[in-house]
């Protein structure tokens, strides 16, 4: 009986191997009649995407021809390039299109942009408030945020942002039900900002001489990246009468000092910035204007390790 079931099994998948051969066969039969009516129709950005897609379908298995998509997509582009139509999806949908053949392709890279067009195509072609622009910003979004976290992370918070601003018509219906991706790529563009400002320490400068800035009333050396810019964020029930902390500084020579009350009610910690387009290249700010300063990690480490030394001697 057991020697029955196994060849029973066996003539069952060669049926089935057979069947996925004809159906892929099949396909590659209307992918190369698609692509000869788009060769007919060169104009028609409709066809060029349709025929650039059925070379690429999942069912096609390694049958896929990425090259061969790649010409008829590049085709559609061009065509919704020169010819936008508002409410037509040629542009967003050929872009998407060549995102997932550079996927394919494993170039990752533009196969990103592509995605980034493709939304910024939905967004052109039927308004920022269309279901398919917010949906895709989202889902794009999402994709990105392994490879480009902070383009990423921009497409989803924007994706949310806009459809609570989107009519009720508009609207995702459920994305609240989204929000575990936003938290997750939340935490991961915080992981990145970490990575990013790991070794910066924010200056100030007192009587034209510059100094590192270790310890506010709220923040220090030792504590998370948020909270010497807006400790009050994190400050839930903030206090007046609550005792702060001394503020610290070190200069270049490794020498701390706690600031007085009289330089700390300057409040040292400040900056501005202007943007002119007479010079469209530059950010302006003010002369002695605090900034952030990123320092090699042997030079933060030994910081650190002397305004601890510091802290401890003030206890004495």
């Amino acid at each position: 009986m057991k020697q029955i079931m196994m060849t029973l099994a066996a003539v069952l998948c060669c049926a089935m191997a057979t069947m996925a051969q004809d159906t892929t066969e099949q396909m590659l039969k209307e992918a190369e009649a698609k692509a000869k009516l788009a060769d007919k129709n060169p104009k028609n950005g409709k066809m060029q995407l349709e025929a650039a897609g059925a070379f690429i379908y999942d069912q096609l298995g390694e049958k896929k021809d990425y090259d061969r998509a790649l010409i008829y997509a590049n085709r559609a582009l061009k065509i919704s390039q020169e010819h936008p139509a508002p409410q037509d999806t040629l542009q967003g949908n050929t872009c998407l299109a060549l995102g997932l053949i550079y996927l394919g392709k494993q170039n990752m890279e533009t196969a990103l942009d592509f995605f980034q067009m493709a939304a910024d195509g939905f967004q052109a072609e039927l308004g920022r408030y269309d279901p398919v622009t917010i949906g895709s910003k989202f889902v794009y979004g999402w994709m990105m945020m392994q490879y480009l976290p902070f383009r990423g992370f921009s497409m989803i918070q924007e994706a949310m942002v806009d459809n609570s601003f989107a009519p009720n018509d508009k609207r995702v219906e459920n994305m609240e039900e989204a929000n575990i991706a936003l938290e997750l790529a939340l935490e991961m563009i915080i992981a990145e900002h970490t990575k990013r400002y790991r070794y910066a320490v924010p200056v100030i400068y007192l009587d034209s001489t510059m100094y590192y800035l270790v310890q506010t009333s709220d923040w220090n050396l030792e504590r998370p990246l948020v909270g010497w810019m807006v400790p009050s964020f994190l400050n839930e029930n903030e206090n007046d009468d609550e005792v702060h902390d001394p503020a610290i500084i070190a200069d270049d020579n490794g020498r701390f000092r706690v600031l007085s009350e009289e330089e700390r009610e300057q409040s040292p910690l400040t900056f501005s910035f202007r943007h002119y387009t007479l010079k469209p290249k530059r950010i302006e700010g003010d002369e002695g204007d605090s900034r952030l300063l990123f320092l090699q990690p042997e030079g933060y480490n030994r910081l650190l390790n002397d305004y601890r030394k510091f802290k401890e001697s003030l206890k004495k």
